[in-house]
């Protein structure tokens, strides 16, 4: 037993090295120059949390911009979701704000109790709407468009804001993750709110059908997961319904949506059957890691802000 820890202690810690310095640049992903996003701070209690952000208009004087709140994944940083998930680009072409914000010892509270932020009780709930609420404030973000996004860890904090925080957001999306057990058990979403899934069949980390994540707590399956938002929004439970299979890769696409929701809401599920853990559309190669299967049938930003950009309020 005592081998094994030290084992994964040290296999935690090569994945560190190579998610978070140079040692990085040998791993496939499209690089995103630092120089694109601007690192900030902001306080929160007695802690400075840090964030990038990628803002597309200088002027502060135009009507205020949707606000998009990107959360990396465990062992990651603001940075890195940067380079993977290619907002960016989407920003400047349709108007919004970008926001990278990091996670304390590269983990999120999101209630599962399993990570460093967790086990530290540290209250990433409040820094994420001080975080949202100083972009307003200081860079012309609005508070009325708001949106989520998170990868894997960065996806269980999604849920948990939209299921603990629901006013303060139009949408949110999760990618490889689902809802805990934890948040399930202790709240409920006030109002109805959009929200999408993107998740792997055979992602080798987060488990499509639910369980036990080793080291990573109790979770709902995929499917569960949108039963639960099913009902929380008042949805329809019939589905429209899109495949997708074009790039010869071993992966596939089924799209589902659930309209007629209370208050114009929509769940939307991205089922990628034969993918694995990565942000889907990259090819993530990490030593000593199964990541799984990675898909190039779609490009996950743009699905993304394709579903929020249904759900913008007029200012």
């Amino acid at each position: 037993m005592k081998k094994r820890r030290v084992l994964s202690f040290i296999l935690v810690q090569i994945l560190s090295l190579f998610l978070s310095s140079d040692c990085g640049r040998i791993l496939k992903w499209n690089s995103v120059p630092i120089e694109e996003a601007r690192r900030e701070n902001v306080t929160v209690g007695d802690a400075t949390r840090t964030f990038l952000i990628h803002n597309p208009v200088d002027d502060r004087n135009i009507t205020k911009l949707p606000l998009v709140v990107i959360l990396h994944g465990r062992l990651g940083n603001g940075k890195i979701i940067m380079e993977d998930s290619g907002f960016n680009s989407i920003a400047d072409r349709e108007k919004f704000i970008a926001v990278y914000p990091d996670g304390l010892r590269k983990s999120w509270a999101d209630g599962r109790g399993a990570t460093p932020s967790d086990r530290e009780k540290v209250n990433d709930v409040l820094f994420i709407e001080t975080l949202i609420d100083h972009v307003a404030e200081k860079f012309s973000g609005s508070k009325e468009n708001v949106f989520i996004v998170g990868h894997s860890n960065g996806g269980f904090m999604t849920q948990r804001m939209l299921i603990e925080k629901p006013r303060r957001f139009r949408a949110g999306a999760s990618v490889a993750s689902q809802i805990s057990e934890y948040v399930l058990k202790n709240f409920r979403p006030e109002i109805p709110v959009s929200v999408a899934f993107f998740n792997g069949t055979e992602d080798p980390i987060v488990p499509y059908y639910g369980g036990y994540v080793r080291d990573g707590g109790e979770i709902l399956g995929v499917e569960e997961s949108i039963r639960r938002w099913l009902g929380w929004n008042s949805c329809k439970n019939s589905a429209e319904v899109k495949t997708r299979d074009e790039m010869n890769d071993d992966t596939s696409l089924e799209i589902l949506s659930y309209v007629g929701c209370a208050g114009g809401a929509e769940v939307r599920q991205y089922k990628i059957v034969g993918a694995g853990h990565n942000w889907p559309g990259k090819d993530r190669k990490i030593p000593f890691f199964t990541m799984g299967k990675p898909t190039r049938e779609l490009n996950t930003a743009e699905e993304i802000w394709s579903f929020f950009k249904t759900k913008l309020k007029p200012e």
